[in-house]
């Protein structure tokens, strides 16, 4: 019986035409409030934002002349091998001796200086002429600065040119422990290499492979950023970075930054 008197007085009293409505609590509005902040400030990044565009690229540690076969001149036995990996040769010092099968000998001269890094022939070892008999690192005196040397995919290298930043993931110092080895672009070849071309660089057919996979690459020498601080003597990421000293013949993989993209261009196209 109740509630039917409050709802015949509710019919009796007239509508409150002159009171607010009220369209929405305080906690919505300010929800409200933040979605159109958040969706005003993604539009502004899309347009005057920047993603960084990189290019990556395959390489390794070494000297600017790269590493080279010293190959028989003749055919014969290897009668004498004077050096060994590690020790440093001068051009002109005798590598090796090859006995022809006239009885000749043959002096091996070094064409150029540098340090041995392998032998690929053993003592007493018959061999054809232009066989190659060690591996040398060419480089012009011992205190030679190392650079990375980076083989650009053809299809890659537009945008790639001096003085741009490079960051270098070395394979005896993991990036995700150690962070990334810094250095800049400081020349790219203008021509693509061949594939003779890129073996003559890194020591050899073999180890050409790793950085030709599909096309003739670009040659980039980069500069590493020297930091006295560091323990391995080149600036990285880190504060630290690698806690050992950085040695020639390790493979990199570099990212080289070649400009930057507004958000709004992934979705459009650049």
């Amino acid at each position: 019986m109740m509630f039917r008197f409050k709802a015949l007085q509710k019919m009796r009293e007239p509508d409150e035409l002159d009171s607010p409505s009220l369209l929405a609590a305080p906690r919505g509005w300010i929800a409200i409030f933040v979605i159109m902040f958040v969706m005003a400030g993604a539009a502004v990044w899309a347009f005057a934002g920047s993603i960084p565009v990189t290019v990556a690229a395959p390489g390794l540690l070494t000297y600017a002349e790269g590493t080279s076969h010293v190959f028989s001149p003749v055919d014969g036995t290897v009668t004498d091998l004077a050096v060994r990996p590690g020790d440093r040769v001068q051009v002109g010092q005798q590598l090796a001796a090859v006995e022809e099968p006239s009885g000749t000998v043959t002096s091996v001269d070094s064409p150029f200086s540098g340090q041995v890094i392998g032998l690929t022939v053993t003592q007493a070892q018959v061999i054809d002429r232009g066989a190659p008999l060690l591996t040398v690192e060419r480089t012009s005196s011992p205190d030679e600065p190392l650079v990375a040397m980076l083989f650009v995919p053809e299809d890659s290298v537009q945008g790639v040119r001096a003085g741009l930043g490079v960051g270098l993931s070395v394979a005896s110092a993991p990036a995700a422990q150690f962070g990334l080895l810094q250095g800049s672009v400081s020349s790219v070849s203008e021509f693509p290499l061949s594939s003779d071309q890129v073996s003559a660089l890194v020591g050899g057919d073999l180890a050409a492979r790793d950085y030709t996979p599909s096309s003739a690459p670009h040659l980039v020498i980069v500069s590493l950023r020297p930091d006295p601080a560091t323990p391995s003597g080149f600036a990285w990421s880190t504060a630290a970075g690698s806690p050992r000293p950085l040695r020639s013949q390790i493979q990199v993989q570099a990212s080289v930054e070649v400009g930057a993209d507004a958000p709004i261009q992934l979705l459009f196209g650049r």
